[in-house]
């Protein structure tokens, strides 16, 4: 961006009550720590404020992104040119609908707390994100949860915001939800919210689940570690950490970027791994899984 350009957003984002960084390290803003500066981070407070900087953006040729919690990315170790949007400090509210089991949830807000929050109130569908450190923004990108529940099952419709301006609200049958995927992982947009459809059960019972997820989690997924999350998809022959373990992988490294002992599917950063070291770890794992069981690996993680 020009010298003009960051002057230009700067009092863009003043007027619009927009809080506003340059040059703003990117790796304390995810789960992995790995990531160089954002030309501008934008922390907004309101729809009109995002829709006020994308006009902007696209006027001046100016590309963006959007950050949610941090999980399940991987940042370049140069850094991101333009904008990126950080979500969880704005669009965090929820709203919930007593009487028609329904609850509107804003991008920036944690999909632990709404499950806690729906167990608070006797509601079932969402204690299969209790354990998933990121924003429902995210969780909706990929179609987040386990294997026997998932966003998709409880969404009724998704807001979002265009480089045109225009804001557009898509029912679930048009989300393009599959395992880890929807339409938002191919088209630029900035999801807004949500509607959820939940349903009645007791309390305790809906606790009783999320305490078995988050027990399984912890068991079995290295959480007391920088990481991102799984970092390849579930393809049609058997799972991705079975493949990588028979391939030998578990213990793997390029620098500080380790493959998990207690999960293959999970790269954790001991200390200074740098997005390059994670990428060549990527390259590695992909080629023994493919050499061993002839399976091609897709990426589950986002690398910007």
């Amino acid at each position: 961006m020009t010298d003009r350009q960051r002057c230009e957003l700067t009092q863009l984002a003043s007027r619009n009550n927009i809080g506003c960084m340059l040059d703003k390290p990117l790796a304390p803003l995810t789960t992995w720590s790995i990531g160089g500066p954002a030309d501008v981070l934008l922390q907004p407070q309101s729809p009109d404020a995002i829709a006020a900087v994308v006009k902007w953006c696209g006027a001046e040729g100016v590309p963006w992104r959007v950050l949610g919690g941090g999980s399940n990315v991987l940042i370049p170790d140069e850094g991101v040119p333009g904008v990126v949007f950080h979500l969880p400090l704005g669009l965090g509210q929820v709203d919930w609908e007593v009487g028609r089991n329904e609850v509107w949830v804003a991008a920036g807000y944690l999909m632990p707390r709404l499950a806690r929050q729906a167990a608070e109130r006797g509601l079932r569908g969402v204690e299969c994100v209790v354990g998933v450190p990121g924003t429902i923004g995210g969780g909706i990108v990929t179609n987040a949860g386990v294997p026997d529940g998932t966003l998709a099952d409880v969404l009724v419709e998704v807001e979002a915001l265009y480089p045109d301006g225009q804001r557009r609200t898509w029912p679930v049958a048009e989300l393009g939800l599959g395992h880890r995927t929807s339409r938002f992982r191919a088209e630029q947009a900035v999801i807004l919210g949500a509607r959820l459809r939940l349903e009645p059960d007791d309390p305790d019972a809906v606790r009783a689940r999320m305490t078995e997820h988050l027990v399984y989690r912890r068991a079995t997924q290295p959480l007391n570690q920088h990481t991102a999350g799984s970092v390849f998809r579930r393809p049609a022959e058997g799972f991705p950490g079975q493949l990588l373990e028979a391939a030998g992988c578990k213990g793997l490294r390029h620098g500080d970027a380790v493959v998990s002992e207690r999960h293959a599917n999970w790269i954790e950063n001991h200390g200074a791994a740098t997005a390059a070291d994670v990428l060549a770890l990527i390259d590695e794992m992909r080629a023994r899984v493919l050499a061993h069981s002839g399976v091609e690996l897709e990426l589950e993680v986002l690398v910007w």
